[in-house]
Parts: structure tokens; sequence; C-alpha cells
């Protein structure tokens, strides 16, 4: 089923800047010809869930939830999302009805329709359990799930996937969500819950190249998104909340890697009243012009 109304789709120019060129009396190389050659021109398509993407919407929340995906029923969250599908996107550049997994997903989930299923059971003892020792957070929290009007959005794409994709499925969602509403269904939010993935830089424990000892180096301790979007959707928030995952030294050779090199990964979570999500996808509009 594709998207009920269809997007102008985003491309991405593929080129490798990195590459040392030998330059010519011109100005120009051989190498620099190539890429211009080798330059690949995606175009990304927008559809609803589909049941074919199961395993791949279950990837990309293990990726949302990091090494604390262990810890919830994704399964389960992987189904509910699939079981309404004219609400949320997928993202795609193999065609609707492909085999092909989706590389990004964006969806809303009610919190009070789904109160009783396990997998948002284990959200809010999650939630309440990391934010106990924050009280006013605690409290907003606790207010917050138990609503029966609150949303939950989880948003994820793949490594290098362009943030130009991102405007039109908040436009999209938006409108679908709209719809809904008028149509009676309970999709009229008075507060979001959004996930986002941060890494700090942090201490370097690999070793130095020329004493072949451990070497330890400082780095600045500062807070980045894994989604440059995310920085718009901090400034609307009415509260944020940090938390790190409860199984932080993960065994993947992924999450090693980012530990390796002085990256601490953790979660951050965005708590905004209803009415400023429109006010969210028009500043994400704005800056991807």
């Amino acid at each position: 089923m594709t998207k009920r109304k269809r997007q102008n789709k985003p491309t991405v120019d593929d080129d490798n800047e990195d590459d040392q060129m030998d330059i010519s009396d011109d100005g120009t190389s051989d190498e620099e010809e190539e890429l211009e050659d080798l330059t690949v021109d995606t175009e990304f398509e927008f559809f609803d869930p589909q049941k074919q993407d199961f395993h791949g919407i279950k990837r990309l929340l293990t990726q949302l939830f990091s090494s604390d995906a262990k810890l919830l029923d994704l399964s389960e969250l992987t189904e509910i999302i699939l079981d309404q599908p004219l609400l949320g996107s997928t993202v795609k550049i193999d065609g609707e009805g492909a085999q092909g997994d989706p590389y990004a997903l964006f969806t809303v989930l009610n919190l009070g329709v789904h109160k009783e299923r396990s997998i948002f059971k284990q959200l809010r003892k999650y939630l309440l359990e990391k934010s106990k020792e924050d009280e006013q957070i605690h409290k907003i929290l606790n207010e917050v799930l138990q609503s029966d009007n609150a949303g939950i959005i989880f948003s994820e794409r793949v490594i290098n996937m362009p943030v130009g994709i991102v405007p039109p499925m908040y436009k999209m969602l938006i409108e679908e969500i709209q719809w809904a509403v008028d149509e009676n269904e309970p999709y009229k939010f008075d507060w979001y819950l959004i996930f986002s993935r941060t890494f700090r830089e942090i201490e370097s424990t690999l070793g130095s190249e020329h004493s072949g000892n451990k070497k330890k180096k400082k780095k600045p301790d500062t807070l980045s998104y894994f989604h440059p979007e995310d920085e718009i959707i901090e400034q609307k928030s009415d509260f944020i909340f940090d938390f790190k995952f409860t199984q932080q030294q993960a065994s993947s050779d992924s999450k090693r890697t980012f530990y390796d090199f002085g990256v601490s990964t953790a979660m951050r979570l965005f708590i905004l009243r209803g009415d400023k999500l429109q006010a969210v996808a028009d500043e994400l509009e704005k800056a991807c012009q």
C-alpha cells in the first residue's frame, strides 16, 4: 500500500570527497572526471509499513534502543506498527512491494490505546525506572505515560541516510494524524514522546602506535546527536530527559568499536506538547531548503 499522498522524493549525490587527487595543469584531474561519472542519484520512495517489512522495521527499532533492545519485546512493537499501516512511513529505494528492507521508519503509536500490550508496559516500567532519580521528570513522565492522549514517536534510519527525507516524513505523519482525527480515530495527542540516540566523546582507550602502550587522550565531553534534526526537536521540547542504557557495556562488536574510539552512547527522551509537532515540521522544512 503506497502513501495516500505521495511527496516529492529527495535525491542524494553520493560523492567521495576525501580521496587524494593529482591536479593537472587545467585545475582538474582524471580522478575528478571519474568521480563525476560515479555520482549516483538515488530516488527515495515513501510507503506505508507493509507486512514484508517486519524484519527491517525490527532491525531499525533494535538500532534505536541499542544495547537495551534485548530488554524490550520489539517483535510485538513491530507487529503493532504494522497493524496501523495508514499512519507512519517507511523509506525504500526499490519500489512498492519490493522485498528489500526499509531504510527508514517514522511512525507514532497511541500509548492509551495500547496500554495493556506487554511492550507498552515494558516501556512504561523502563522509563519510570530510568527517571526515578529526577523527581520532576519522573512525575511528568508518570502523568504522560498514564494519559489516553499521548503518542510515542519512533524515528530511526540507517547510517548515511540523508536528513532531507525527514521533513516529508513529518509532513505526511501530520496529515495522516489529521485524517485519522477527522474520522474520529484516537490520534489527537496532547503529548508526544520522542526517543533520540546521543553520544559523547570520552577518554580514548586506543593504544599509541608509537609506544605500543595504552594511552588515554582527553576529549571534550560534548553531547551530540546521531540525527541532526534532533537539534530542532530539542528547541521545541517542553522537557528533556537523558539517561544511560542499562546494558551499557554491550558485547557486540559495533558497540565496542564506539567505546574503543572514545565515544559513549546514550538516550535522550524529548517530551513536547501535541501542538508543537507542526512547529517542528516547519523548522525542519526550513532547515533542509
